[in-house]
């Protein structure tokens, strides 16, 4: 199960079906092979398909450190107020060969046209998007390069992910996971199963008690995009950091891994 798109944000998967002109020549449609990807938001708490009040980000190049092939952890931007420290920024490259280069961990440089947005998410809440528009990567020292990935140090819900398209198909829900349970699923899928068959409905203020590594799962409460209602899954420690992140949001403590 990918999407289930409404209000306005519409997805046809489709198959190539040939028809016929008034010719008779066979006219056939292209198929759609991807679904869009979502945009994390600036501290990993929300994702969007196309976060609304895009506003020019005046900066040139940054660096940061590596989360995934489309995440990059900066120390701080200023895109719009006085800015936030420990901020993700998705990279949307202008050559996606590019992303093969994006070692977890490994400090980056990157030119692109940067853009911040900024989505209503709760009375008092707003989320940050912050984008990297057709990135190139930069020259950079060779000690920057790992020998062999770094283990994550922050983590971010990812949203509609295609490890988890069989176990949402079973449940008939999208699934918003925390990234580091998506990236270990073979160990973690047993857990997860259990845990999304009794989701809580749990508001943002709430923690799940018990173990820190234990995974438990919450009706979404504006987790993944507006439109896509979602089951939200995450360690008890992830929630923890979740509902010290509501409280203040201007916080630049990254997530929990």
């Amino acid at each position: 199960m990918r999407l289930t798109l409404t209000s306005g944000a519409l997805l046809l998967l489709v198959c190539p079906v040939p028809l016929l002109a008034q010719d008779g020549a066979q006219v056939a449609f292209a198929p759609v092979t991807q679904a869009p990807v979502p945009v994390q938001s600036a501290s990993g708490m929300f994702s969007s398909l196309s976060p609304p009040n895009q506003r020019n980000c005046p900066y040139k190049e940054v660096s940061g450190r590596v989360v995934s092939p489309r995440l990059i952890m900066v120390k701080e931007m200023f895109c719009r107020g006085p800015g936030h420290d420990n901020v993700l920024v998705n990279v949307q490259f202008r050559n996606a060969a590019d992303a093969a280069q994006m070692v977890t961990g490994r400090q980056v440089a990157i030119t692109a046209r940067f853009k911040s947005a900024e989505e209503d998410r709760d009375p008092l809440f707003y989320a940050e998007f912050l984008i990297a528009e057709k990135a190139e990567l930069m020259a950079d020292d060779p000690r920057d390069h790992p020998a062999l990935p770094a283990p994550a140090f922050t983590s971010y819900m990812m949203c509609q992910a295609p490890e988890l398209d069989a176990l949402a198909g079973r449940l008939g829900n999208e699934l918003c996971v925390q990234s580091t349970i998506v990236e270990n699923i073979t160990a973690a899928g047993p857990a997860l199963e259990t845990a999304v068959r009794a989701p809580a409905n749990a508001s943002p203020a709430d923690m799940a008690p018990g173990d820190p590594e234990a995974i438990s799962c919450r009706h979404d409460r504006g987790v993944s995009d507006r439109h896509l209602p979602a089951i939200a899954c995450a360690r008890n420690s992830y929630w923890a950091w979740y509902k010290a992140q509501w409280r203040d949001p201007h916080s630049s403590t990254p997530a929990p891994p």
